[in-house]
């Protein structure tokens, strides 16, 4: 077998991915399902999700909003022009979404304004510990691991179940029509721009491993991509389950 990989499908189709990316999306996703149907945002969607559990929400994920480019710049850091054709995917990509990113964090602060909690609270980490888990995982991962493992955390793991989720959420109108109409536009701002059916940034992420690893990697490459995926979807229950 040709080790190298490049991918000749539709970049949202599983299928145009090696067998063995294939089966790590497979392994891990009982853990992704895990989130995706939490209370949290099945009660978030339909406007139900108390002020208290909500608040504790904007609380607890606000580190890794934060620091989501700061993650980035981490993995950028791994990277020197030309090295291969998935060095130089992946420092586009990173390059490209930091930028991206940079709003991000003032979006947060606009949603939880519209929960009373300002950025003080927001800034205080008055959450339990645990729910500082996953901010703790992909800060290491992102400083410490291989850069396939930590844009599999970070870029495929928690970015695209956010998608996922914030998607869920903004399927029901009952959420945003909660909110007082003056200020609707503006607190919806970070749900609706993460919310995307289509949005390709995970399968990118997901193509640049699989152009780094190619083929056939090695069981430890292997184990390390699907470990990283898994502790991610596990982290994030872990802080959903503080908010309640």
């Amino acid at each position: 077998m040709d080790a190298t990989f490049e991918r000749l499908g539709p970049l949202k189709d599983l299928a145009s991915y090696p067998t063995w990316l294939q089966q790590v999306v497979t392994d891990t996703d009982a853990d992704r399902q895990e989130i995706l149907g939490h209370t949290v945002f099945a009660q978030m969607r339909d406007a139900t999700l108390p002020e208290k559990e909500f608040a504790a929400f904007l609380i607890n994920g606000w580190p890794v909003v934060e620091q989501f480019p700061q993650y980035m710049s981490m993995n950028l850091m791994k990277l020197s022009y030309g090295q291969s054709r998935g060095m130089d995917m992946a420092r586009r990509y990173l390059t490209r979404n930091i930028r991206v990113e940079q709003n991000h964090a003032d979006y947060w602060v606009d949603w939880a304004a519209a929960h009373d909690v300002s950025k003080e609270k927001l800034a205080g980490n008055h959450g339990p510990s645990l729910a500082y888990a996953l901010s703790h995982w992909c800060w290491t991962s992102s400083s410490r691991d291989s850069l396939v493992a930590s844009v599999a955390a970070t870029n495929y793991a928690i970015e695209g179940v956010t998608g996922e989720w914030a998607t869920f959420v903004c399927s029901s109108p009952k959420y945003e029509e909660s909110l007082p109409e003056s200020i609707r536009k503006k607190s919806m701002r970070w749900l609706r721009l993460h919310a995307h059916y289509d949005d390709a940034h995970p399968w990118e992420a997901l193509d640049i491993v699989a152009t780094l690893l190619g083929n056939a990697p090695g069981k430890a490459e292997i184990e390390s991509v699907r470990t990283s995926i898994r502790r991610s979807f596990q982290y994030f229950k872990m802080s959903l389950d503080c908010c309640l």
